[in-house]
């Protein structure tokens, strides 16, 4: 311990004298010397901080052609899924348009059953008529024959 006072003592001693007067060309030096560290520093700050921006801008180069490349993917899945809808409706579509043109024509099957059975039994009825009427006027003309032959034999 005495040892540790003595040489403490020692260099405090030594070290009075030393005055430390600065001038303005000290004072020029350091100003210059902090100035060129300060533009290493700036420089090397630059340096890194390209290589950092251009690192990032690979990350994000490399992160943007990997969400484009699922987005793709899954563009390529909603087409596909929207193409099987289509194509489901598509189908779905025509068997209603299949449908409804069966309907269109059961429907003109009827409306044609509906004008045509009436003309035909009109038809058949006329005719009916007519043989009737055919007999009817053979019968006449056969009572008016045999009425003349009763005229004249009586």
């Amino acid at each position: 311990m005495k040892t540790t006072i003595f040489f403490s003592i020692l260099f405090f001693i030594i070290t009075l004298p030393a005055l430390g007067a600065l001038t303005d060309a000290d004072l020029d030096k350091i100003r210059l010397i902090v100035k060129a560290e300060v533009k290493t520093e700036i420089t090397a700050l630059k340096q890194e901080l390209k290589s950092e921006i251009a690192a990032v801008k690979d990350e994000l180069k490399g992160e943007i052609a990997a969400v484009e490349k699922e987005l793709k993917g899954e563009i390529v899945a909603v087409k596909s899924e929207l193409k099987g809808e289509i194509t489901k409706s598509e189908k779905n579509i025509k068997e209603q348009i299949t449908l409804l043109t069966y309907f269109v024509y059961a429907l003109i099957v009827l409306i044609v059953a509906a004008i045509a059975i009436p003309q035909i039994i009109m038809l058949w009825r006329s005719e009916r008529e007519r043989s009737l009427i055919k007999k009817v006027e053979i019968l006449t003309q056969e009572v008016e024959t045999l009425k003349q032959q009763q005229l004249v034999k009586p």
